[in-house]
């Protein structure tokens, strides 16, 4: 009895002891597998606090990104600051990149981007729009997790951003490059000076270009028709970026719907247009300048333009429609013969329809005009320009309640080589973007057409535009 006893608890004492080596284990176990969910989650923090950096970067980097060697470098001291301003590690280290952490491209994707470093002049910036910043590989050192086996005891992570150009402000509408009119011009434009829009083409009188908004590349075209085009047109706005040298998807002729969306800029709302006011709002100022408005008329041109009678014509006339006396111009508009402006020498002053009514030529005051329109003189001419005025007969409040944007008349552009342009989803060369002033709607019954005064060639070669993260 008593050896059964003896051996019962003997028993009993070795079961204690098993199971507090398996207590002891299991507390190996479960401290190792606690340490690993801390280890995790200290990668998981960490990973997210360089990629909020990296991001921060892109975008700040990108933003800077112009066309030219001068933006390249600025995106490269942003991106640099805007890092440094981000810590990791549990928010205890500052992040720190150089320009060896930065690329370059043409599109988002890997295969476009090249260091930054590699870009040193103007031509190799030119169609550089999108920024790649890497936070490099940073180790971070495990606490708990190495007491299992097999897990070592540190730990690295990193992250990748790009940030790039979209919405980019250009209006789908294109216009051709016209010759040398004899007279300073940028594309064969003049700054102060009123244009037809159908007419600056080699196809033939009132027919106009407009641009894919939302592809470049080469006969890819997912927007033929009126309909995908319209919110474009209503916002001024195109999904990429067109970089002078690249080329764009032309599709011919503009309709009604297009030139109601256009209109939205005056606060013209109609149904065919489908613009809505919060993303395509009216300008602040919607009054128009007409060549033929009586001069009794408030806000008229001739209340600022002094000439025996009114111009004669809406804009500036092309060898689209007028024959020209001397042979170098004379004729039609063709692919081989692009447009070409009435010559300075034969002009007269009722040739030019509105001047100035936003931008004015280069390096000319109003003193200047008689020298320039054939005895043309200048009185009331407001300071900046009448369409700059916020009170008085030269403005025009919108009506209703919507939000105004000053400048929304403002259409940026892309000129182009028109001679493969024409039809659907024809290919044609950027040569620039200019700024054209819409003097008055486009859809006018008696008239439906876009006359814009040209105020001149942006000063970089990329459009401002907005800035989106890609990856």
């Amino acid at each position: 009895m008593n050896s059964q006893q003896g051996f019962r608890a003997e028993l009993k004492s070795r079961q204690h002891g098993a199971v507090a080596i398996i207590v002891a284990l299991s507390l190996v176990a479960l401290v190792g597998m606690l340490g690993l969910v801390l280890d995790l989650g200290h990668l998981y923090v960490t990973k997210t606090e360089l990629q909020n950096a990296a991001d921060a970067a892109s975008l700040s980097g990108a933003k800077e990104l112009n066309g030219r060697l001068t933006g390249i470098n600025n995106a490269i001291n942003r991106a640099i600051e805007a890092a440094g301003r981000n810590k990791y590690n549990l928010h205890s280290q500052t992040l720190v990149i150089t320009s060896a952490d930065i690329r370059v491209g043409a599109c988002p994707t890997t295969g476009c981007m090249v260091p930054i470093t590699s870009i040193t002049t103007d031509a190799l910036a030119a169609n550089k729009t999108f920024l790649e910043v890497n936070s490099g590989s940073h180790n971070l050192g495990t606490w708990f997790a190495q007491v299992l086996p097999s897990i070592a005891t540190n730990m690295a992570t990193s992250a990748v951003a790009v940030a790039g150009k979209y919405a980019a402000d250009i209006t789908p509408v294109a216009i051709c490059r016209m010759p040398d009119p004899g007279t300073t011009n940028e594309l064969g434009y003049e700054r102060g000076i009123s244009y037809k829009v159908s007419s600056a083409n080699p196809i033939g009188p009132g027919t106009m270009f407009w641009i894919d908004p939302e592809s470049n590349v080469p006969g890819v075209c997912p927007v033929t028709n009126t309909n995908g085009t319209r919110p474009y047109v209503c916002a001024g706005k195109t999904s990429f970026t067109p970089v002078v040298g690249g080329t764009v998807n032309t599709n011919t002729g503009i309709s009604t719907p297009q030139l109601e969306s256009l209109d939205s800029r005056f606060g013209s709302y109609a149904p065919q247009g489908a613009c809505d006011p919060t993303t395509a709002p009216p300008d602040s100022n919607v009054k128009e300048y007409l060549y033929n408005q009586n001069e009794s008329v408030s806000g008229s041109p001739n209340k600022w333009m002094v000439i025996p009678n009114p111009p004669a014509l809406d804009s500036l006339p092309l060898n689209q429609n007028i024959t020209f006396v001397d042979a170098a111009t004379n004729g039609t508009c063709s692919n081989s013969a692009p447009c070409k402006p009435k010559p300075y020498s034969l002009r007269t002053a009722r040739d030019y329809g509105v001047l100035w009514s936003r931008y004015r030529r280069a390096g000319n005051t109003v003193s200047d005009w008689s020298g320039l329109y054939a005895g043309v003189t200048a009185t009331n001419y407001p300071e900046a320009s009448p369409y700059e005025q916020t009170s008085g007969e030269f403005f025009q409040a919108p009506t209703g309640s919507n939000p105004t944007v000053p400048g929304r008349r403002t259409l940026n552009m892309v000129i182009l080589d028109c001679s493969t342009a024409g039809g659907v989803c024809r290919q044609a060369t950027v040569l620039g973007v200019g700024r054209f002033f819409m003097q008055r709607k486009a859809n006018v019954p008696s008239d439906r057409d876009i006359y814009v005064e040209f105020g001149g060639l942006l000063p970089t070669p990329l459009p401002t535009s907005d800035i989106k993260l890609y990856r």
